[in-house]
């Protein structure tokens, strides 16, 4: 077990006794560097999780069900939508599988290839174990019986502006091609709150590409206020999980069977997402709360 004593000197007074608890039970297998044989520190675990739980609990706030249908071990492929400018969704949703899975399971997220080329960003991703979008890496961390998390929307989807609120990109076949190889469900998840967390007008194309990022956003505060003007707003996520959809091995073979599992995936997705805005409207009415 590693970073335990770092761990308890910084994030162990961040998490109540329980959450604390939750942290102590995860293993990370040493490779003989400190780390796993993917990069991941248990030592960033622990601080990670504190700052999710804390965003989870008191700043988003969110309200999640379904969690009996995220398997207790195994691999599997949790796949929903992706929005909100910058990634807190992403994070929610590995707080959200920790906090409620026992024993709790760490997501590894398939991260966008541009991530790793910005210095120092790369390097922390890993250690929290999430890895660059390539199938050796999927192959390795099924292998080894990690759920992996796919935006099939790709990291374009965290730049849609507020006319295309909850409308989903079209989804890339990749998740379900790897589910079908190797014989693990796909999650579908829907997560409603994240559109409105901060405001996307625009998208700024050209310094986009001059940066070779996936989309410049431009907001009511940024960049007139620099990094403070991507401070997300204080809104409430409602995360829906739904049954795991066992994919056709057909589809590995036949184009028509792939894009009829990733049909059925998608209206997953977007029937979660309908239940999750049905949910909120309660809430919002005071039915839920």
């Amino acid at each position: 077990m590693l970073g335990r004593k770092r761990n308890k000197k910084y994030a162990r007074p961040l998490l109540p006794a329980r959450e604390w608890a939750r942290v102590e039970s995860y293993m990370v297998d040493d490779a003989g560097f400190g780390t796993d044989r993917f990069g991941t520190d248990a030592d960033m675990l622990g601080m990670g999780y504190a700052l999710g739980y804390w965003l989870h609990r008191h700043f988003f706030r969110v309200v999640s069900t379904g969690h009996d249908h995220v398997p207790k071990k195994g691999g599997g492929v949790v796949v929903g939508n992706h929005s909100g400018v910058l990634p807190f969704d992403a994070m929610m949703i590995a707080t959200d599988v920790f906090r409620h899975t026992d024993p709790p399971r760490l997501m590894r997220y398939m991260v966008d290839y541009f991530v790793y080329r910005v210095p120092f960003l790369g390097v922390f991703f890993r250690s929290m174990g999430q890895m660059p979008g390539t199938r050796a890496n999927f192959d390795g961390l099924i292998e080894e019986g990690h759920l992996i998390g796919i935006f099939p929307e790709g990291a374009e989807a965290l730049g849609k502006t507020a006319d295309k609120a909850y409308e989903l990109y079209p989804f890339s076949p990749g998740h379900v091609e790897l589910a079908a190889r190797h014989g693990v469900p796909v999650i579908p998840f829907g997560l409603v709150g994240a559109e409105e967390q901060i405001t996307m007008v625009a998208n700024f194309e050209p310094l986009a590409r001059l940066l070779r990022v996936p989309y410049f956003p431009i907001t009511p505060t940024f960049p007139w206020l620099g990094p403070m003007g991507l401070l997300p707003k204080p809104v409430r996520y409602f995360i829906t999980y739904g049954e795991p959809i066992h994919v056709d091995p057909a589809a590995l073979t036949s184009m028509e069977a792939r894009e009829r599992e990733v049909a059925r995936v998608r209206d997953a997705v977007l029937e979660l997402l309908d239940e999750g805005q049905r949910t909120r409207k309660r809430y919002a009415e005071g039915k839920d709360e």
